[in-house]
């Protein structure tokens, strides 16, 4: 039996800390394959099918449009243009009126649908390419290319993650929310992702210079990195500072060439659009702006926005006492302190939306594979990671529409978002030597699972627009 164990990459101790015991490993492993593969392949005909009913750039490649239009902008020479939406719009209505079939869309009635691109100058110019060729082959593109930087972050993942099945791990990343959102969207956070995993196995391997220039490159989207990086500034580690101030002086560098001063200095107005209270759809987001208008839907403005930066700030005094104390990125702990500061990353960030969670992927992995933590965790986990893709993809009647996406896209979200405070929660208090697990623990859950229903009355009124649309 032992051989067999180590022969498919999952000890049999690992299976019994998972509640899995009785079954056959062998069993068990290629069970579990076909069920992340099976998850693999209905988000492929859940793309499908949505190309179908809708086409392009309204809900699937809807961020990737936004892209293309900046791009477009940056390629006809005003790029001092190019957070200018009025600028940006016209070539976004030209993508939608040709590519969009979901007639929800001729309804629309604003002066200026485009939304904001706050990333630096570099990356419009960087994709003035993809401009060049058909949009859809463009999109497609587009999409190869992520799923080939997904695959690298996988392969990563099976190298580090301890008794887990290898191909069990890469296909369940593939098939979790965050990733399928992100792939459906067009969104660059399997970039950001790919980041944040070579930036942990640097610092892991003493490489900080390194793992400073991993971390700089998140600049793109530089609120996924602020916590990261007063946290290095805090613990004094001047060589990861001096790399992620190398990587981001490049990155602004490059903007200024590319677009000028003037372009680099209209950059900051890119964020304006989103830093309203109610900007940008906070009820798909997984943060406490979201929470908050769960809890208080009549909250507007100033008190919203004072409500969200208390709680955010509450969040980092919670994570500075996590990491009292010296630097050691060869502890025991420091996996699940750097999972735990992405997590309040997520969560205290005032614009997060689901793909984000897409950056917790190597941490979270090698914590699961640690064996320190109880089978609650693999359930929480388990759900975030699985539910809500199951969510998005099925239950529709016949061909998807706008309004039956979106239902079905806040739902998930929801979900997402308590498993998101439920894992900040459970591993906080585990950091902190709370005991959570024991004879009482799946009980425990099943209360938290009640007063999460509780907390975010948010997931009751969203369920009820997808089971009455």
């Amino acid at each position: 039996m032992r051989g067999v164990q180590e022969t498919h990459g999952l000890s049999l101790s690992a299976l019994r800390a998972q509640g899995l015991g009785r079954i056959s490993p062998v069993v068990k492993m290629w069970c579990l394959r076909a069920l992340a593969l099976g998850l693999v392949l209905c988000s492929l005909c859940f793309v499908w099918r949505s190309y179908q009913g809708m086409g392009l750039f309204l809900n699937l490649g809807t961020d990737y449009a936004l892209y293309l239009a900046q791009s477009a902008v940056m390629d006809s020479g005003a790029s001092s243009q190019i957070y200018d939406l009025s600028a940006a719009d016209g070539p976004y209505r030209k993508l939608l009126d040709r590519y969009n079939s979901d007639p929800s869309y001729q309804g629309w009635t604003a002066d200026i649908i485009v939304g904001p691109v706050p990333y630096p100058p570099i990356f419009a110019w960087a994709l003035r390419p993809f401009t060049w060729i058909s949009p859809p082959v463009s999109f497609a593109l587009w999409f190869c290319l992520n799923l080939c930087l997904a695959l690298i972050i996988g392969w990563r993942l099976a190298s580090h993650c301890g008794s887990l099945d290898k191909p069990t791990t890469i296909l369940l990343f593939l098939g979790s929310y965050p990733v399928v959102l992100s792939f459906y969207v067009g969104q660059i956070q399997i970039m950001l992702a790919w980041c944040i995993t070579e930036f942990y196995l640097a610092m892991r391997g003493g490489r900080e210079f390194r793992a400073g220039m991993w971390l700089g490159c998140l600049l793109l989207k530089p609120h996924y990195g602020l916590l990261l990086g007063l946290l290095l500034l805090w613990k004094r580690r001047w060589s990861a500072v001096l790399g992620a101030g190398a990587a981001g002086s490049i990155i602004l560098g490059a903007s200024v060439l590319v677009s000028g001063v003037h372009g680099l200095r209209a950059y900051p107005a890119a964020f304006s659009g989103m830093a309203q209270f109610r900007g940008d759809d906070p009820a798909v987001m997984i943060n406490w702006r979201s929470v908050i208008l769960d809890l208080y839907p009549s909250i507007y403005g100033r008190n919203g926005t004072l409500l969200t930066l208390a709680l955010a700030a509450a969040t980092l005094f919670s994570l500075a006492w996590v990491w009292r104390g010296e630097w050691n990125p060869n502890a025991a702990d420091f996996p699940v302190k750097v999972l735990l500061t992405l997590l309040g990353t997520l969560i205290a960030s005032f614009h997060s939306h689901p793909y984000g969670a897409v950056l917790l992927a190597m941490p979270l992995v090698v914590v699961l594979s640690s064996g320190q933590f109880h089978k609650t965790a693999w359930w929480v986990v388990g759900i975030g990671a699985v539910v809500p893709t199951l969510i998005l993809e099925l239950g529709y009647s016949g061909s998807l529409t706008n309004s039956q996406f979106y239902a079905h896209l806040v739902l998930a979200s929801q979900v997402l978002k308590v498993v998101m405070f439920a894992m900040f929660g459970y591993f906080y208090a585990r950091v902190c030597g709370l005991s959570v697990v024991g004879p009482d623990s799946s009980r425990m859950m099943r209360g938290g699972w009640i007063r999460a229903r509780a907390f975010i009355p948010g997931i009751g009124r969203a369920a009820s627009r997808v089971l009455n649309p």
